[in-house]
C-alpha cells in the first residue's frame, strides 16, 4: 500500500543557501532566471496532464505528466543550472526528473532523476551545465513524471539558471533595407551615407561591399571592423548623365551568423526641372483627347451616367498632358449610403433581408492623398478598417493628367477595391474626379465591374458629390519617395504576346487561357522568366482594366505556403528545432483536451496533426468551418474552434486533412514563440514574414497587409488574408522559383517545401499529389515530353481558382481567377518548350 510523506522544506533551505554561498563567491555570476513557485502561480509555464499547485507553494505533478518552461541565455557564458524536486508514492519502474533541453525541446539532458525508495518527500538538487547552453535562445527547462496514477506524485521546488553576463554572443548585422535619392537633373550629383549598425555583441567583420551600377558609385566606405554596438558609414553618390529611373544595389559580405550577406537598394531618378515632384514620370501628350463618356460636363453638372461605361474612359488615355493642378489632402464624399447602383451575378450564399441593402452602396469615403507628378498615391494602403457593415476599401495609387476640354481642371482616376469585411473577396473598380489647386472638385464618378471572388459577383456604379480639402500630408516627402521607389524597383513587363517573339515558337495562348481557361474568370495572369515579367488578364465585364499594375487580389489559400510556411521556415533558420515546438507549449486553448501536446508546428504546416472527424478528401473543410471559423471576428472564438474541434484520429504527421484552422493554430502558436524569444511587442506577420522575409524581396506597402482579429489581440489569419498587386506576385514567387541557394528561409525545409528533396516529399491529399511544408505538388512526368524521372511540380493554390505554379526551370506562372477551375499543365508543357523542366 502506497504511503502519504510530509514535505520537509530543510533540505531545501540548505540547498538554496549552498546557491547563494556560491554565487556570492563568483562576481560576475548573474541570476538568468528562478522561480521557487513560492507565490503559487505556474502560469509562465507549459503544462500537459494534472499539473498544479500544491500547499501554495509547489509545483506539483500527478501521474504522467509534464511542465516545461522555454527561455534564453542569450549574452551568457558559464550558464549553469540547479533543478530541485521532490517526489511520494512512486512504485518501482516510476520517476520523477528534472530535465534541460538546449535545442528548443527535441532533446532533453536529465539532471535530477528522483525513483522509488527515495520518494519520502526529500527535496533532490543538482546543477548541470549540457554542452550548446551559453548563448542559447532555445532552452527549455521541464520536470516531469512517469507514474502510473495520479496518486504518484512529483514536486517541482525550484529552477535556477545562472551564468555569467556580458559574454561574447555574436555580431548582428543592421542596415537600411533601401535608399532613395532626390529627383535631380541630368548632370548634377548628390550622395547619401548608409551607417552600418552593429546591433550585436561581438565584432563585425565586413569583408567585402560590392559597387553599385552605373549612375551610383561608391564614394567613400569606411566599414571594415564594428565594435559591438557602434555603427559606420557607406557614401553612395548618385550621378546620372539623362533622364530616367535608376535602380541598382550594394550587397555587404560579413561574419554575421544569420545574415551573411546583406543588400541596400539603390533608386534614383532624373528630369530636366531639378527635382520638383511634379515631374515624376511625365506625361508627352497634347491634352486634344476626344472624350464621349465622363465628360467635363457630366463631372461637374451633377448629371449621373446612369449606366456602366467601358473601362477605357477611366483609362489615362494617350494624348493625355501632364497635370497643371497639384493634389495634396483629403477627398470627402457625400451620399455613400445611398446613392448609385447595383446589379448582382452569382450569389451562391443568398445575401438578402436588412443586410442586402448595405451591401449595394459604398462604405464612407474620406481619405488623404498625395501627388507626385502623373501619380497620385493614397496616404493608406491595405484592407482599411470600415464603419460599414459589409466592406473595407482597399485603395492602391492612380495617375493624374489634363485634358484641353476640361477648362484647367486636372483629371484623376483612382483605382480601389472593396474587400469584405473579416474575408478575402476582392471587387476591383476605379474612381474618377476633376479638381483644382484651390479645392474645386467635381462629382466623382465610380464603378466597379470585375472580381476575385468565386461566391459572389456584382457591379456597382454611381456619381457623387465631393469635397476637396487642400492640406499638408504628414509625412508626405516620404510617402512620396517610398512609391518612386517601389515604381522603380517594379520588374519590368512585357505583354504575354511578347514570348512569341522572346522565344520563338512559344505559344502566348497556352499561357493567357491554359486549357481553354476562360478569360473573363481571369483577374491577373503571368509567366516570368530571365528577369522579365509577361503579363495578361485584367478582363472585366467592361472592357478591360484599366490600370493592370494596380489591381488587388487576394491571396486565400496561397498564403499558406507564403505565410505559414515562409514564417515557419524563417524561424527555422534563425532559430534551428522550430518546426518540432510543440503547439501545446504555446496555446493554452489547445491544452483542453490534450491532443495538440504531441503536435509539432510542421505537423500543422504539412496539414497532418491527427486531429480530424473525414478524412476524405477536403470533406472537413467545408463541414463547419464558414460559421465558426472564418465569420467570427475576435480571437478568443476562431482559436476555440481550432483547438477544440476535432477529435484524434491519427499520429501526427501520419494522414493528410486538410483544415485552415489548422494553420489558424500555427500562426497563433508561432506568434507566441517568437513574442517569448523577440519580446512581446513582436508579431510574426510584421517582424518575421514582412521585416526578414517580403520586404527585402521589394513589395509594395498593399503586400504588407494582412487580415487580422478585430479585438485587441489582432491575430493574422495565416492561412488566409494576404493581398497583392501582380509585381508583388511576380516577386515573391520568383524568389521561391529561383531559392536553390539563400540564406532567408531554412534551405533543407525549402527544399522539402519544393520537392528537391526525394526523401521528404510530404503528405499524400490524392494519388500523384504531395503536400509539404504549405506547399502543393503533383507528379506530372506523364504529361511532359522527355523526362524519364519523377518530376515533382511544386505550386500555391488558393480558394476560387488560385495557382501559382514554381517551376523547376527557374520560371514562374500564375493566375488569379475565381471560376473554380484549376487548369495550368498547358502553360506547364509551353514552359517546358522554352526550357526544360526535366529534373
Amino acid at each position: 500500500m502506497k504511503s502519504r510523506y510530509p514535505l520537509p522544506r530543510t533540505g531545501f533551505v540548505a540547498a538554496v543557501f549552498l546557491l547563494g554561498a556560491v554565487g556570492s563567491m563568483q562576481a560576475k555570476t548573474e541570476t538568468i532566471y528562478a522561480d521557487n513557485f513560492s507565490n503559487g502561480d505556474i502560469s509562465d509555464w507549459s503544462t500537459t496532464g494534472n499539473v498544479d499547485v500544491h500547499d501554495g507553494s509547489l509545483m506539483r505533478l500527478r501521474g504522467t505528466s509534464s511542465a516545461s518552461r522555454a527561455l534564453s541565455t542569450a549574452g551568457y557564458s558559464a550558464v549553469s543550472v540547479s533543478l530541485t524536486l521532490a517526489a511520494s508514492s512512486l512504485e518501482n519502474g516510476e520517476f520523477c526528473y528534472g530535465e534541460i533541453s538546449t535545442d528548443g525541446g527535441s532533446s532533453w539532458t536529465t539532471a535530477v532523476t528522483v525513483a522509488n525508495g527515495d520518494d519520502n518527500g526529500t527535496p533532490f538538487s543538482a546543477n548541470s551545465a549540457p554542452a550548446g547552453i551559453d548563448n542559447n535562445t532555445a532552452v527549455q527547462l521541464r520536470f516531469r513524471g512517469t507514474g502510473s496514477t495520479t496518486g504518484d506524485y512529483c514536486y517541482g521546488h525550484q529552477a535556477l539558471v545562472s551564468g555569467t553576463g556580458g559574454a561574447p554572443t555574436a555580431p548582428d548585422i543592421n542596415v537600411p533595407g533601401s535608399v532613395t535619392f532626390a529627383s535631380i537633373a541630368p548632370g548634377n550629383s548628390t550622395s547619401q551615407s548608409i551607417t552600418v549598425s552593429n546591433e550585436g555583441s561581438a565584432a563585425l567583420v565586413i569583408s567585402n561591399t560590392s559597387a553599385p551600377a552605373a549612375p551610383f558609385n561608391l564614394a567613400s566606405n569606411n566599414c571594415t571592423t564594428i565594435a559591438a554596438g557602434a555603427s559606420c558609414t557607406i557614401a553612395v553618390s548618385f550621378s546620372p548623365t539623362v533622364e530616367g529611373n535608376f535602380s541598382s544595389s550594394i550587397t555587404l559580405s560579413s561574419n554575421d551568423p544569420d545574415e551573411p550577406s546583406v543588400s541596400v537598394s539603390l533608386f534614383g531618378s532624373a528630369s530636366e526641372g531639378g527635382g520638383s515632384v511634379e515631374d515624376f514620370d511625365p506625361l508627352t501628350g497634347s491634352g486634344n483627347v476626344s472624350r464621349t463618356a465622363l465628360t467635363m460636363n457630366t463631372l461637374l453638372n451633377g448629371s449621373d451616367p446612369g449606366s456602366l461605361v467601358d473601362f477605357s474612359h477611366y483609362a489615362l488615355p494617350a494624348e493625355a498632358a501632364m497635370p497643371g493642378n497639384q493634389f495634396e489632402g483629403s477627398l470627402e464624399l457625400f451620399g455613400e449610403a445611398s446613392g448609385g447602383a447595383f446589379d448582382e451575378h452569382k450569389d451562391t450564399f443568398r445575401y438578402t433581408g436588412t443586410q442586402d441593402a448595405t451591401r449595394k452602396h459604398l462604405p464612407e469615403f474620406n481619405f488623404e492623398f498625395v501627388q507626385t507628378g502623373s501619380h497620385i498615391v493614397p496616404r493608406e494602403r491595405g484592407s482599411i478598417p470600415s464603419a460599414h457593415p459589409e466592406w473595407e476599401y482597399v485603395l492602391t495609387p492612380g495617375r493624374v493628367w489634363n485634358e484641353n476640354g476640361d477648362a484647367g481642371y486636372s483629371r484623376v482616376a483612382l483605382p480601389f477595391a472593396l474587400q469584405q469585411k473579416n474575408a478575402n473577396c476582392m471587387h476591383n473598380g476605379v474612381m474618377s474626379f476633376l479638381f483644382k489647386d484651390d479645392g474645386s472638385t467635381s462629382d466623382v464618378t465610380y464603378q466597379i465591374a470585375s472580381e476575385t471572388c468565386l461566391y459572389y459577383q456584382f457591379d456597382m456604379w454611381g456619381q457623387l458629390s465631393a469635397s476637396y480639402t487642400p492640406g499638408t500630408v504628414a509625412n508626405s516627402t516620404a510617402l512620396v519617395s517610398a512609391y518612386q521607389a517601389e515604381v522603380a524597383a517594379r520588374m519590368p513587363t512585357k505583354p504575354l504576346s511578347a514570348l512569341a517573339q522572346d522565344y520563338p515558337g512559344t505559344n502566348p495562348a497556352a499561357f493567357a487561357t491554359p486549357d481553354g481557361k476562360d478569360p473573363a474568370a481571369i483577374s491577373l495572369v503571368g509567366f516570368v522568366i530571365d528577369g522579365t515579367h509577361y503579363v495578361g488578364g485584367c478582363s472585366t465585364r467592361q472592357g478591360a482594366y484599366p490600370y493592370c499594375e494596380a489591381l488587388v487580389v487576394p491571396s486565400y489559400s496561397s498564403a499558406k505556403s507564403v505565410f505559414a510556411g515562409g514564417a515557419l521556415m524563417r524561424l527555422e533558420q534563425k532559430y534551428p528545432g522550430t518546426f518540432n515546438q510543440s503547439i501545446g507549449s504555446y496555446i493554452s486553448e489547445c491544452n483542453t483536451n490534450g491532443n495538440w501536446n504531441d503536435v509539432t508546428f510542421g505537423n500543422a504546416l504539412d496539414m497532418g496533426t491527427g486531429n480530424y472527424k473525414l478524412a476524405s478528401y477536403m470533406s472537413d473543410e467545408g463541414a463547419s468551418h464558414t460559421n465558426d471559423l472564418f465569420l467570427p471576428e475576435d480571437h478568443a472564438s476562431k482559436i476555440s474552434y481550432s483547438c477544440t474541434e476535432y477529435p484524434r484520429k491519427a499520429a501526427p504527421g501520419t494522414q493528410w486533412v486538410y483544415h485552415t484552422s489548422d494553420t489558424y493554430i500555427l500562426g497563433t502558436a508561432m506568434n507566441a514563440y517568437v513574442k517569448g524569444i523577440e519580446g512581446s511587442s513582436s508579431d510574426i506577420f510584421q517582424d518575421i514574414l514582412i521585416d526578414e522575409v517580403l520586404a527585402p524581396l521589394g513589395v509594395s506597402p498593399t503586400a504588407e497587409f494582412t487580415r487580422r482579429t478585430y479585438d485587441s489581440v489582432q491575430q493574422a489569419f495565416t492561412g488566409w488574408g494576404l493581398m497583392w498587386l501582380r509585381d508583388d506576385v511576380a516577386k515573391i514567387g520568383s524568389f521561391f522559383a529561383d531559392s536553390a541557394s539563400q540564406t532567408t528561409l531554412n534551405q533543407a525545409q525549402l527544399d522539402a517545401a519544393l520537392q528537391r528533396d526525394a526523401s521528404d516529399r510530404g503528405l499524400e491529399p490524392l494519388t500523384d499529389y504531395k503536400y509539404n511544408n504549405g506547399f502543393w505538388a503533383h507528379e506530372i512526368s506523364s504529361n511532359i515530353s522527355g523526362c524519364s524521372n519523377p518530376l515533382w511540380l511544386p505550386f500555391m493554390s488558393g480558394y476560387g481558382g488560385i495557382s501559382v505554379l514554381i517551376l523547376p526551370n527557374n520560371s514562374l506562372y500564375y493566375y488569379f481567377g475565381d471560376d473554380d477551375q484549376y487548369k495550368w499543365m498547358e502553360a506547364a508543357q509551353e514552359a517546358h518548350s522554352i526550357r526544360s523542366l526535366c529534373q
